[in-house]
């Protein structure tokens, strides 16, 4: 037993020898690395003096990316123009607003060519799908090439020239259909009742985009006015078809739709309000800082103040549209139809870039002429009607909003 347990000792010290030298050279090798590591002071950037011409509460942004053009060791992944869309969309995400955004100069070219009404592409009116896997067809534009090429209300596009575009952002799909007059562009579409995938090339070309169409309603003497959006050409456009209709086709009714209508410019909402009303206010607008903007009937005013009118709205129904449907209402100018509206009663100001692109930020709430909420609440109709999901969206086909339509305009002219 004795020598059993001297053995044991003969053991253990050792043992405890190496682990004692193997503290002493964990510190010692923890002391020689700090003494290794570089003086705070060399990688600091030193004595940055901020320009004049840079205010001072930028200067901190400045001072960052003055280091960066100065030190960064890869200079070729220094990239000013995604430098600057990217610090810009920091910027307005900062806000937390959706109704602010930054557009970039590629982006900015599509947004702005629709507002004032011509593009090249294939001709038709688009909508990214609910389940972000492609691009709808809406409805194409008479006359254009996706038209002339076969193309439906109601047809998704799931690739463009063999690249599939699920999951990209409308802008960014948008941007790959459209191109040069005269070049081609292959679509790969997925159409309702067909089991096989459609291929479709089309020669792309001048679009004259239509921000107002008209359909005759059948067995009627209406007709059915679509206001797409509000380009700047919305009102003479308005006032052309109307014209032409009452004189032409002798329409006693007119049935204004506005489902869909994502806004546009505002001024343009407000002259082709104006048509229908007779002086007043058709909308205000208050700032920050509480002054009170008011926008008046302007352009053709009155021009069709007898003839009656129902408007139809639903939940994509948004910005200039929810102002005429408003201004309508408070009025008792029109009965409205449909579903409550978006609820986009935000000024948006636009400004043009340096760099190509645009800047849209939100400076001011709207208000119907009788002091209602727009904002987040949206305008309720005065009949409300669900669209049936299997109702096409093209206006191709009659629907209860517009069986409602024309049930309205029925008592009015018989009463």
């Amino acid at each position: 037993m004795k020598n059993l347990i001297i053995n044991n000792k003969n053991i253990i010290i050792p043992i405890v020898l190496s682990l004692l030298f193997f503290i002493l050279g964990f510190f010692l090798s923890i002391r020689l690395i700090n003494n290794s590591l570089p003086d705070s002071k060399e990688i600091v950037f030193e004595n940055i003096i901020r320009p004049n011409s840079v205010p001072a509460n930028l200067s901190t942004l400045w001072e960052a990316y003055s280091f960066v053009n100065d030190v960064y060791f890869d200079q070729t992944k220094i990239d000013d123009a995604k430098i600057t869309n990217e610090t810009i969309k920091a910027l307005v995400k900062s806000l937390d607003d959706k109704h602010s955004t930054y557009i970039t100069p590629e982006e900015w070219a599509i947004k702005s060519t629709d507002l004032f009404g011509s593009f090249q592409g294939i001709g038709a009116f688009v909508d990214m799908s609910k389940d972000n896997s492609g691009v709808m067809i809406v409805a194409p534009i008479d006359g254009g090439p996706a038209k002339m090429a076969g193309i439906k209300g109601g047809d998704k596009i799931i690739k463009v020239n063999g690249e599939s575009i699920a999951g990209m952002s409308l802008t960014a799909a948008i941007k790959l259909i459209r191109g040069p007059e005269g070049s081609k562009v292959s679509l790969t579409i997925e159409r309702l009742g067909q089991i096989n995938l459609v291929e479709v090339d089309i020669i792309r070309a001048e679009i004259k985009q239509p921000s107002v169409t008209i359909d005759l309603i059948k067995d009627t003497e209406y007709a059915k006015i679509r206001i797409n959006q509000y380009t700047e050409n919305t009102p003479s456009e308005l006032s052309e078809i109307i014209n032409d209709t009452i004189k032409n086709d002798g329409s006693k009714g007119l049935v204004i739709d506005l489902r869909n209508n994502p806004g546009g410019l505002l001024a343009s909402a407000v002259n082709s309000t104006s048509l229908f009303l007779n002086n007043g206010v058709v909308t205000f607008e208050l700032d920050s800082k509480g002054k009170k903007t008011l926008w008046n009937t302007n352009g053709e005013v009155g021009k069709f103040f007898n003839i009656p009118i129902v408007t139809l709205v639903n939940g994509n129904s948004a910005s200039g549209s929810e102002v005429m449907a408003g201004a309508l209402q408070d009025y008792d100018r029109s009965v409205i139809i449909g579903e409550t509206t978006y609820g986009k009663g935000s000024v948006s100001l636009v400004r043009d870039l340096s760099n190509g692109g645009g800047l849209l930020l939100t400076n001011a709430h709207w208000y119907t002429p009788n002091g209602r909420v727009i904002h987040d609440v949206g305008i309720t109709p005065d009949v409300e009607i669900e669209l049936p999901e299997n109702t096409s969206k093209s206006g191709e086909f009659y629907d209860t909003q517009v069986e409602a339509a024309i049930k309205q305009l029925d008592f009015e002219l018989t009463n």
